[in-house]
């Protein structure tokens, strides 16, 4: 027997420095930073260590210069593209009202209003203070816990498992 969830309303409106730190979670989850670092900063030094020891600068200049990418790269998706993202979208700026409800998610703001299927999204993840609902290759929903009551969190939790399964990463 399926327990049925009572349907989650809540409204928020995103302050700038908690979107940018969801977006800079998000990426952490997505992207594997821990392998690029290590490589950026392995590629800077077996190219320093290629330029002074062995005839072949060229090859050490590449990896230095490969490194260095690749460390810019990991600095861009986690400190000027959650910026980019906040200041280029002005939804964002919006009061937001999503009612979560058995059959469909409504969504509300300033400018949009519309009735989504659960369909749309095909996973989710959650840590101590956002749920990330994710749709499409890129796209994606935060909805601040602190927005949310005890029982409204325990609700939605229970309601996005049994709409989109469990959690990709349990992170709390």
């Amino acid at each position: 027997m399926r327990f049925v969830v009572p349907t989650v309303s809540v409204t928020f409106t995103y302050t700038r420095d908690e979107y940018i730190r969801a977006m800079r979670r998000h990426y952490r989850w997505r992207l594997q930073l821990s392998r690029d670092i290590i490589s950026g900063c392995l590629a800077i030094g077996l190219g320093l260590y290629l330029t002074r020891t062995i005839d072949i600068g060229w090859l050490g200049w590449g990896l230095v210069g490969l490194g260095v990418v690749l460390l810019m790269l990991v600095g861009y998706a986690l400190f000027v593209m959650p910026l980019l993202i906040y200041r280029t979208q002005p939804k964002l700026k919006d009061r937001y009202t999503l009612r979560f409800a058995e059959e469909r998610i409504e969504f509300k703001t300033d400018k949009i209003d519309s009735e989504l299927q659960w369909s749309l999204y095909q996973s989710w993840r959650f840590d101590d203070n956002f749920y990330v609902l994710f749709y499409g290759k890129r796209d994606l929903t935060v909805v601040p816990r602190r927005a949310l009551d005890e029982a409204s969190d325990r609700h939605l939790r229970v309601l996005l498992t049994q709409k989109l399964g469990e959690p990709k990463s349990l992170v709390s």
